[in-house]
């Protein structure tokens, strides 16, 4: 049975455009299968057709430790689709219309720089801030490790930071929001290896590491286009609407994959970039390790507004505390030329959104306009022109206690077939950078000849 690509790619998201880019830019032939009718997997940005203006299925905000990532932007000419701020500088809203800022001085090493900001930031008291010390001594106990501390696998975050008196005040106002944010999950609910990965990464590498970063077109314009162009240009294949049934074996090893409509693909490597779930619905061999099996996701509810005026100032983005709204992106700032919006819009993301996922649109609308009044004076002032909810079941890996033992290495996993995907064990919790880690990993054992 002749191979007819190097390697078949199973997704078309950010691991699998990673992984197919650096194959491809390595002279390997590549096809890329992809089950949905555009690429983009989980992370995909369309058309609003009342407005015309470009919504994300959600929204991500980058940080400079996504060093792969942004490798891989550069390698398909799409750096410039991503802005990263010069400085780490985070604003948090509460009501009655509290600011406070976290910002943190570049001339300072890691992690100097984020205890000046902590010291200078007005959402904590000097108890609060005093016990930080607990939390900062064990990261630089663990900072060597390879992996996260596997005792820290049997405790949720919340429970991780409370025994390292971490106060309720702390948790609320500056370690919950991050939580939230990196691991799309409740503290109370996600373990905490994938906190301490992120602290490790964010906050105790190099100062610029935790430096925002937002895309300034829609996530299908920042990665999508621009790999299949690169893909396609060195003689790779995309193929949409390809939902994979199962995968070929001959001879002990994985040599392709069927679609459900029949058609078999055939190649010397096939990497798996399918989440968990799907992946666990395929016909798959017998011997493949399958803990992975038992892992659910965690939703994640997008709320897109457009008004009438402006109620943000000039932040691109701000935590929200005390309210169901999480985080909240001034749209109108961060989207520029062909993609920015026609008036004054703003995204707002709810994380591990398991009880708001039945909740009707009208619902839902009415409660962010009241987190918004709470938390934005100017809002009070504002009409809400438009409204449209975007609601992701199966957004990310939910990383519950017990999960990060689980994770399968990414790369080679028998004979032919290698894993990849935000959910393999990267180091880093589900994230984006985690997915396109994966990819390149798989890409350089194939490149190695690796797939035994």
């Amino acid at each position: 049975m002749e191979s007819t690509f190097d390697a078949l790619i199973l997704g078309g998201g950010f691991a699998g455009l990673s992984c197919a880019a650096a194959l491809a830019e390595a002279g390997a032939k590549v096809l890329v299968a992809e089950k949905k009718s555009h690429l983009g997997g989980r992370a995909f940005s369309f058309r609003d057709p009342g407005t015309e203006d470009v919504l994300d299925n959600g929204q991500h905000l980058f940080l400079g430790c996504y060093r792969e990532t942004r490798r891989f932007l550069a390698r398909v000419g799409a750096a410039g689709n991503l802005t990263l701020f010069p400085k780490v500088r985070v604003a948090f809203a509460s009501a009655p219309g509290r600011k406070d800022v976290l910002s943190c001085p570049g001339f300072l090493p890691a992690p100097w720089h984020l205890k000046a900001g902590i010291l200078k930031f007005s959402g904590l008291s000097f108890s609060d801030k005093a016990g930080l010390s607990k939390l900062d001594a064990y990261m630089r106990r663990h900072l060597a490790d390879a992996t996260a501390p596997a005792e820290l696998d049997r405790l949720t975050v919340r429970q991780w930071l409370t025994s390292l008196g971490q106060s309720p005040q702390a948790q609320a106002r500056l370690w919950d929001p991050i939580a939230l944010g990196a691991l799309n999950d409740d503290p109370a609910v996600a373990g905490a290896p994938g906190f301490f990965q992120v602290l490790r990464e964010a906050f105790y590498r190099e100062a610029a590491a935790a430096r925002p970063a937002l895309s300034s077109v829609g996530l299908s314009d920042l990665y999508a286009v621009p790999g299949a162009r690169f893909i396609e240009s060195r003689g790779g294949g995309i193929k949409t609407l390809a939902k994979i049934s199962g995968l070929v074996e001959k001879d002990g090893r994985v040599c392709g994959a069927r679609t459900e409509s029949g058609e078999t693909l055939l190649a010397r490597a096939v990497v798996s970039t399918l989440p968990p779930w799907d992946l666990a619905g395929l016909a798959l061999p017998a011997d493949l390790a399958d803990g992975w099996r038992r892992f659910t996701a965690s939703p994640i509810v997008g709320i897109n507004l457009w008004l009438d005026r402006p109620v943000m100032g000039d932040e691109p983005f701000v935590g929200m505390i005390g309210t169901d709204i999480e985080w909240a992106f001034n749209k109108s700032l961060i989207l520029k030329d062909g993609a920015k919006p026609r008036g004054h819009y703003v995204s707002l993301v709810i994380s591990g959104a398991r009880k708001h996922l039945k909740r009707p649109p009208a619902e839902l609308e009415a409660m962010a306009a009241r987190d918004l009044a709470a938390c934005f004076p100017e809002f009070g002032k504002a009409k809400i022109l438009r409204a449209r909810v975007v609601k992701e079941p199966l957004a990310t890996l939910s990383p519950a206690p017990g999960t990060e033992a689980l994770r399968p290495e990414p790369g080679l996993a028998r004979p032919g077939l290698f894993l990849a995907g935000d959910w393999t064990r990267t180091g880093l919790p589900a994230t984006i950078e985690s997915a396109v880690v994966s990819g390149h990993r798989a890409a350089e054992e194939i490149m190695k000849g690796d797939s035994r």
